[in-house]
This record gives C-alpha cells, sequence and structure tokens, in this order.
C-alpha cells in the first residue's frame, strides 16, 4: 500500500473530512484515552473512507494491502461491520440476498457451497439457517458455508417477501417446475439449478447463477419465467 500515492490521489475535500472525523474521535473523551483496538478501527474505517482499502476488500487483500493475519483481518472487518449494521437484521438480510445473487456458487453432492467472506455476513447467514432449523457446514474453510438444498430452499422462501412467493411459485411452474407448494417449486428449482450448474458450466451453458437468482429477489415477476425455463428445458 503507498500511504503517499494514495493521499496525492485523493481528492482534498476527502482528506480533509477523513482527518476531521479522526481528530474528533481521537480526542473523545480525551486525548489518548481510547484503546489501541479503537484506534485500529477508526484507522480502518479511515482508509475505507479515502479508498486506501477498498469497501468489499476479500480477506486476502487485506492481509496482504495491511500485513496482517487472515485473524486480524477477519476481526477488523467483522467489528466495523457490526458498528455499520448494529442490530439492524434487515439490512443483514438485505446483504444476504445480495451475496446469493452475486456469489458464485456450486452444488457438492445434496449441498450448496456458498462462499461469503464477509464475517458478520456469514455469522448471519449461519444464524438464520440455525433458526430455520438447518446444520451449516463450515469446517473446511470458514467463509465456505456448505447447505443442504433444503436449507438453500428454506432460506429463499424466508428472504423472498411473502406477498411475492405466490407469485414466484406460478412463474416458476410456468417456466417448467413441478406444480406443487411454494417450498416444493423452490426446492425443485434450487436442485435443477444447481444440476445445471455443475453439469452444464464447461459447456458454457450456466456459469453463474445471479442471472436467475436476481429475478427471484430483485427483478420483476415476468423476469422469473423468462429466466428459468431454459433451467427446466430438458425436463419437457
Amino acid at each position: 500500500m503507498d500511504i503517499n500515492q494514495i493521499i496525492e490521489d485523493t481528492d482534498e475535500a476527502a482528506l480533509r473530512e477523513a482527518l476531521k472525523q479522526f481528530l474528533s474521535e481521537f480526542t473523545r473523551p480525551a486525548f489518548g484515552s481510547l484503546p489501541k483496538r479503537e484506534i485500529e478501527l477508526i484507522v480502518f474505517r479511515m482508509l475505507r473512507e479515502i479508498g486506501a482499502v477498498q469497501q468489499g476488500a476479500s480477506l486476502y487483500d487485506l492481509m496482504t494491502d495491511l500485513r496482517i493475519t487472515r485473524a486480524k483481518a477477519s476481526s477488523l472487518l467483522f467489528d466495523i461491520e457490526v458498528r455499520k449494521f448494529g442490530d439492524d437484521t434487515g439490512l443483514l438480510d438485505d446483504q444476504l440476498k445480495d451475496a446469493l445473487i452475486n456469489t458464485r456458487f456450486t452444488k457438492d453432492g445434496d449441498y450448496f457451497v456458498l462462499e461469503i467472506q464477509n464475517p458478520l455476513l456469514n455469522a448471519h447467514l449461519k444464524d438464520r439457517l440455525q433458526r430455520l432449523n438447518h446444520v451449516s457446514d463450515t469446517s473446511f474453510n470458514s467463509a465456505i458455508v456448505r447447505m443442504p438444498l433444503s436449507a438453500a430452499t428454506d432460506l429463499i422462501e424466508y428472504l423472498v417477501e411473502a406477498d411475492r412467493l405466490e407469485q414466484i411459485r406460478q412463474s416458476l411452474i410456468a417456466a417448467g417446475a413441478p406444480d406443487t407448494s411454494v417450498k416444493g417449486v423452490l426446492l425443485a428449482a434450487t436442485k435443477k439449478l444447481g444440476s445445471k450448474i455443475l453439469g452444464n458450466v464447461a459447456d458454457g451453458l450456466v456459469d453463474d447463477a445471479s442471472a436467475y437468482m436476481t429475478p427471484i429477489f430483485r427483478g420483476a415477476i415476468d423476469g422469473v419465467s423468462e429466466q428459468w425455463r431454459d433451467i427446466f428445458a430438458d425436463d419437457e
């Protein structure tokens, strides 16, 4: 990390604002009274604000840019995110939707494997799965969450707005899913998507699940049928 170059490239107003915030916090309630951990968090947030550390930086990026261990990088990120989101589980649920949309995930047997490096979001995902009576597996890597297909289905059902669930069910049925309950349709769709990802990624047919998950969480209902039709095409 070239601090001199970063400062040269950063807008003067942004630098002034970051310095003002740093000095204000460092001298509160009295100069030098903050513990080392608090100072580290203030500096870390300041580095993010001036662009020295990217908002979406991976743990590896933090390790190499700041020359710290993976454990410290994870701890810094967890603490800064806790202060950002507090106890607002709604915002964390929105972040979880974005993670399911944007994170590339694959099917491992009867499990979905999802990588979420943000430690707070990772912990929130595990908590949500536990509350849905499912057990997740992170024994291989703490950032890798393995969940059964049924858990992925229940998680999607939980995260989708209740008033859209029936519309999504109908749209998935129109795309070729079996005509069952909301949970049954989502399970069939999730299983089929996983099979496509596992079996067809080498052929370039499905190289990213985001195109299929986006209409589920964010898009218009019509987009569900349009996007998922090719997933069920070979069942016709």
